[in-house]
C-alpha cells in the first residue's frame, strides 16, 4: 500500500469507512432497497375538470351553468373529481392530466390555490371558488356574477 489515505476525508460528515481485516476483499453487504410507490394520478379524459365534494344538487346546477352560452359544454366535456384523489402537488397534477380547464369548488386544501382568481399553469387555466354554487343565495348576486365572469374567462 504505497498510496496514502487522506485521514481527514474519512471523517467528513462524521462518517468513518472501515472494513475489518477478516472480511474478504470485495464482499459487500447488500441492503434491500424499498420500492417507492408512485403517487396515484386519477385518469381524466375530459378537457374540463371540476374538483370538489360535489353533491347531486351541485352537479345539476353545474349542468345548467355549462349549458348556457358562451360555455355550452356537453356532459362529455367535463368531469367531477373528489379532491381527496389528488395526492401530488397541484402543478404536477395539472401537468400529468389531459384536462386544460380546472374549477375547484368548495373548501380545498391544495397548496397554490388562490380564491376567486384565474391562475395559469402551463397551458392550463384554473379557477378556485371557495363556495358551492348551490349554497349561493339571491342576495349574493355579486358572487354569482364573479363566478360566471371567471368561467367566461376560462373559455
Amino acid at each position: 500500500m504505497d498510496q496514502g489515505v487522506d485521514l481527514a476525508a474519512l471523517y467528513v460528515d462524521d462518517v468513518i469507512y472501515w472494513v475489518p481485516a477478516d472480511r474478504p476483499q470485495g464482499l459487500v453487504e447488500e441492503v434491500p432497497v424499498e420500492a417507492v410507490e408512485a403517487a396515484y394520478i386519477p385518469q381524466v379524459s375530459t378537457p374540463w375538470l371540476i374538483i370538489g365534494d360535489i353533491s347531486d344538487l351541485e352537479k345539476s346546477r353545474l349542468s345548467l351553468i355549462f349549458s348556457a352560452p358562451p360555455l355550452v359544454l356537453p356532459a362529455t366535456d367535463w368531469a367531477v373529481l373528489d379532491p381527496s384523489e389528488i395526492q401530488v402537488p397541484l402543478a404536477e397534477f395539472v401537468e400529468k392530466t389531459p384536462a386544460t380547464r380546472y374549477i375547484f369548488l368548495g373548501e380545498q386544501a391544495l397548496a397554490g390555490l388562490q380564491a376567486q382568481e384565474v391562475v395559469t399553469i402551463g397551458a392550463s387555466k384554473m379557477y378556485y371558488f371557495p363556495r358551492f354554487i348551490s349554497t349561493l343565495t339571491d342576495e349574493e348576486k355579486a358572487l354569482k356574477m364573479a363566478f360566471w365572469n371567471a368561467l367566461k374567462s376560462l373559455v
